[in-house]
């Protein structure tokens, strides 16, 4: 024979406002942690942007600085090597160049003459 048992069956009540109060406080002391940890998260992301773009950027200064260094070299050999034509290429630029600025300077001279009437 077994014995008997008899469960009383749970009468379910509604939760006291003490009850809901704290539950209210739990829930918002872990939406709060949970702001926090996505604040955190973000900080994080965006240091970790501004680190590899600066990375990026020393990166391409040294490319760049290489690069330029290689042109010094290059024309240095090609001077070296043809100094006439090199010659002749520095004072064809030196006359265009002061050509334009001669040019350049007398339309801004003849403009302040013009608005000075």
């Amino acid at each position: 024979m077994t014995p008997a048992t008899s469960d009383a069956p749970k009468v379910e009540t509604e939760p006291s406002i003490r009850e809901r109060a704290v539950d209210a406080a739990r829930q918002v002391a872990h939406v709060s942690h949970e702001a926090q940890l996505l604040k955190s998260l973000a900080a994080d992301a965006v240091e970790d942007g501004a680190h590899a773009a600066k990375r990026t950027i020393k990166s391409v200064q040294r490319r760049v600085v290489e690069g330029v260094g290689d042109v010094k070299d290059a024309a240095a050999y090609r001077v070296k090597r043809q100094p006439f034509k090199a010659l002749g290429i520095a004072v064809g630029v030196g006359l265009v160049l002061g050509v334009a600025v001669g040019w350049i300077g007398a339309r801004i001279g003849k403009a302040k003459l013009t608005c000075d009437d």
